[in-house]
């Protein structure tokens, strides 16, 4: 019986975002407590959490119902759109114009909404027609990967400040804190979270990651069509 849990994507694009909210914190739990570390607890929180990224899952669709980010992609098709090369733009246009007679609008591009409604239909055409690609499966995982990051940018600042105040509170005397380095040692791990979100979590390298899985996808498109 073929057993899976999560898929190849699921686990690169989403469960390894979970992973990274929520780690400041276990790892905090899993140091200050000894109950914590035994196999049988261990076994039972990976449990709950499996369980729990299904939650993770629906409130991450709504969270992102009003981002389309299929929209970042497809923009790279208008014709204002000046990141492609005139000429190249001109050639996935007559690539696409020969995909169906619905794209039969890619032999006279405009800027109407007819025409981009055209190029949304087109990279909607070619994820359904990618799927076995490696360059592109590997942009889509980092590209998804990234927007779930952002999409939890705020929920991953909280729970590493929420892990910084639980390790100020486990400590009697905060006096003592930093003559412990396990408190020195965690106390850098959290704040090296909360900046990891704030600094390494942002919509610009979203736009370049975005950038790269366009670019994928048309390069798929040019050896798929002739």
């Amino acid at each position: 019986m073929d057993f899976k849990v999560f898929d190849v994507y699921n686990i690169r694009a989403r469960l390894s975002v979970y992973i990274i909210v929520i780690a400041p914190m276990v790892l905090t739990l899993y140091i200050l407590y000894e109950p914590i570390r035994s196999l049988s607890f261990s076994a039972i929180f990976v449990a709950i959490l499996s369980a729990f990224s299904n939650y993770l899952f629906a409130l991450q669709r709504y969270w992102q119902k009003n981002r389309d980010y299929k929209k970042n992609v497809e923009t790279f098709l208008y014709l204002e759109d000046e990141r492609l090369f005139p000429c190249t733009k001109q050639r996935y246009y007559h690539k696409l114009s020969k995909i169906d007679s619905n794209f039969d609008i890619f032999n006279t591009p405009s800027n109407d909404e007819d025409f981009k409604n055209a190029c949304s239909s087109a990279i909607q055409w070619l994820i359904n027609n990618t799927r076995n690609n490696k360059l592109v499966q590997e942009e889509n995982m980092l590209f998804g990967f990234y927007k779930n990051l952002l999409c939890f940018k705020y929920l991953g600042v909280i729970v590493s400040i929420l892990s910084l105040l639980v390790l100020i509170v486990s400590v009697p005397k905060f006096s003592t804190f930093f003559q412990s380095k396990t408190n020195i040692s965690l106390f850098t791990m959290d704040i090296f979270f909360v900046i990891f979100w704030i600094i390494g979590v942002t919509e610009k390298i979203l736009s370049i990651l975005t950038e790269k899985y366009a670019q994928a996808l048309f390069g798929a498109l040019d050896s798929q069509i002739n």
